[in-house]
């Protein structure tokens, strides 16, 4: 996946890269949203030699994208529907039993908590999985309206 954005800062081989908003990558966990919630801030590899200011174009693995979000909505339906069948077996389909909507429950729970720690892994160990691939010319800076959102300094 390649998004659009404007480097913010440099520090030896990393850039951090400030984007508007997009579906696509709202909720992947590599990005840190900005206080008023329209540009998102990516440490990348800075590949393409890139410098504070310049517009640049950036590449986003597509698989950790995937897994992220197989990560925050289908575990805990999966972790549900498991606990209510692993219930059902053991109270052996009984309709008075409590027990498969209480293991349902407490699997839903603790899927919250997997997907927590997942997002933890994921901020700490895979933040810097996105590269900067090239500088964009102005031309192409000044065609996207997504990098024309980004402003620096308030």
């Amino acid at each position: 996946m390649t998004e659009l954005g404007r480097v913010v800062s440099v520090n030896d081989d990393a850039a951090v890269v400030a984007m508007g908003t997009s579906g696509a990558c709202e909720k992947c966990g590599l990005c840190l949203a900005t206080s008023d919630g329209k540009e998102i801030l990516l440490l990348a590899t800075n590949e393409a030699g890139a410098c504070p200011g310049d517009a640049v174009e950036i590449e986003i693995s597509p698989g950790r994208v995937l897994v992220a979000a197989f990560a925050l909505y289908m575990l805990p339906v999966l972790l549900t529907i498991v606990g209510f069948v692993v219930g059902s077996a053991i109270s052996d389909g009984s309709e008075e039993s409590v027990l498969p909507i209480a293991l349902a429950v407490a699997f839903l729970i603790v899927s919250f908590v997997i997907v927590w720690l997942f997002d933890l892994k994921i901020r700490k160990a895979e933040r810097r999985r996105a590269t900067v691939k090239r500088i964009l010319t102005e031309e192409e800076a000044k065609a996207s309206p997504r990098i024309e959102i980004v402003k620096f300094g308030g």
